[in-house]
């Protein structure tokens, strides 16, 4: 009788596996890997897929097409988040731009984000990405230690920006702080408490001293805005430019009180230090493990750049091939697999299927890569598949209302980084007493995020005439003060 008044009542959802009373398809998610899970769903349901966890009601979409058509096609109505108990309302005091509802906070902030982080924007950042990029390259002549390099990169890209905080040395605190405040929402909602709350949104109601989620989310809350604060108060208090000084010379920016500005900026800082990390980890891996690609991008680089000097933005179009590693690798290992949830404001009807006011809308980008009719040989890190036809389609960076608005920062300065770094080295695994390190390709945390797992690489440079420009180029490169004057809006006084 149970099965029958379920599938009366789903009859016009989308297909999917049959939930279980009261906690739904969690139960199956938590039990194994949720990309396999997913996987397995989508391959015996279909691209569209209805879910239960818990009261909740979910939709995932495996497909590019469908996510194009109601996540872009129908912005209007599907550009709204799911409420989120723990990691928006109470972690975040509801100010997280990339969680909160499609509202007027929203827009107020997407209005502002949007102008630090246009095309026309990227461009002018230009200089900072050279600089930074070029103190990577001169460190590792004396050491393989790439990922410290790389995080102090991704670190004092978005700080400079942000709060005109410039990371000299490639052993400071501040990337292990950033990495700290960034896993903190994650390991707080990895507790089954946290989890539990999320499911059953009525247990919110339980008192403080018997709701230790509440204790969690404090403490994560307490930290997260003791260092937005710490960082809006630095930017405010320097005579350099700042994302922080240009957000709170714009109309919308004098809207907001100090604390939402904070939590503004730093929702770009904490998203932009992360992506721009995970993406150059993941290409860095790519490249030892796959040294045919390694070597077509260097001949291409020989071709197009020469040995004379350093590749530079301008260049990109003209490097097909680096571009595709690039597009590859976050195919190949979607950096964030199932990107941010939707939710739609509007009850709607898709391909004869309703999908009810509120319901979580998941764009499945895992599925989505995995697809072996779009991407043959799904698993395998094939660069050449993005120069072979026109009909590749696939998007790292969201759909809609709700794309990234740090797309354009992100890919511009994983491209100078990393075609600087295939320019300038041979790449490869590294060896301890005469025996090759192994590099797990699957070796993966997940998250909000899919991140590599840590592995060793040796960087060696390709030849004398590489090392001299790498340390002329290094010499000549201009401060930091003079690069953000350089780089300040017209606008900007």
């Amino acid at each position: 009788m149970c099965k029958l008044l379920f599938l009366k009542n789903r009859q016009s959802l989308p297909p999917g596996p049959m939930p279980m009373p009261i906690i739904g398809n969690i139960y199956e998610i938590l039990k194994k890997s949720p990309m396999e899970c997913f996987q397995n769903w989508h391959n015996e349901y279909g691209p569209i897929i209805t879910l239960r966890y818990a009261q909740r009601l979910v939709i995932s979409i495996g497909s590019y097409e469908i996510a194009r058509d109601l996540l872009d096609k129908r912005g209007a109505i599907y550009s709204s988040r799911p409420r989120l108990i723990m990691a928006s309302e109470r972690m975040t005091n509801g100010m997280n731009l990339a969680i909160i509802p499609y509202n007027k906070r929203w827009r107020i902030h997407n209005r502002i984000t949007t102008s630090l982080l246009d095309m026309g924007a990227i461009k002018r950042y230009r200089p900072l990405e050279d600089r930074e990029s070029k103190q990577v390259l001169f460190e590792l002549l004396s050491s393989d230690d790439f990922s410290k390099s790389l995080a102090r990169f991704s670190a004092s890209l978005v700080l400079t920006l942000g709060y005109g905080m410039h990371l000299e040395r490639k052993d400071c605190d501040e990337p292990r702080e950033l990495e700290r405040i960034d896993a903190r929402p994650f390991e707080a909602l990895g507790s089954m408490y946290c989890l539990l709350v999320e499911l059953f949104p009525v247990l919110d109601h339980t008192p403080r001293f018997m709701a230790p989620w509440k204790w969690l989310a404090a403490d994560v809350e307490r930290q997260t805005t003791a260092l937005h604060m710490k960082h809006l108060q630095t930017a405010k208090s320097t005579l350099k430019w700042n994302w922080v000084l240009e957000a709170m010379g714009s109309d919308s920016g004098k809207q907001l009180p100090d604390k939402e500005l904070a939590y503004m900026i730093g929702t770009l800082e904490q998203a932009g230090f992360e992506a721009i990390l995970t993406v150059t980890r993941l290409l860095i891996k790519a490249i030892v493990l796959h040294p045919k690609c390694m070597e077509s991008a260097q001949n291409e680089l020989d071709r197009v750049v020469g040995s004379d000097r350093l590749p530079s933005a301008e260049d990109r179009p003209r490097l097909p091939y680096v571009n595709a590693m690039i597009e590859e690798a976050m195919r190949w290992q979607p950096p964030a697999p199932f990107a941010l949830p939707h939710a739609n404001t509007e009850d709607d009807e898709y391909m004869g299927y309703h999908i009810p006011k509120g319901t979580m809308i998941i764009p499945n980008i895992w599925v989505m890569a995995f697809n072996p009719q779009e991407f043959p040989n799904p698993y395998q890190y094939k660069p050449e598949r993005w120069l072979e036809g026109p009909s590749v389609q696939h998007n790292s960076f969201g759909f809609g209302r709700r794309l990234c608005p740090g797309r354009h920062l992100g890919y511009s300065s994983v491209f100078l980084v990393v075609s600087r770094l295939l320019w300038a080295y041979n790449i490869s695994h590294a060896y301890r007493d005469g025996k090759k390190i192994e590099v797990d390709p699957w070796d993966l945390k997940f998250t909000f995020a899919a991140v590599s797992g840590p592995f060793e690489a040796s960087f060696q440079v390709r030849s004398p005439k590489h090392q001299e420009i790498i340390e002329k180029e290094w010499a000549a490169a201009k401060d930091i003060d003079s690069i953000l004057d350089e780089i300040k809006p017209e606008t900007c006084t």
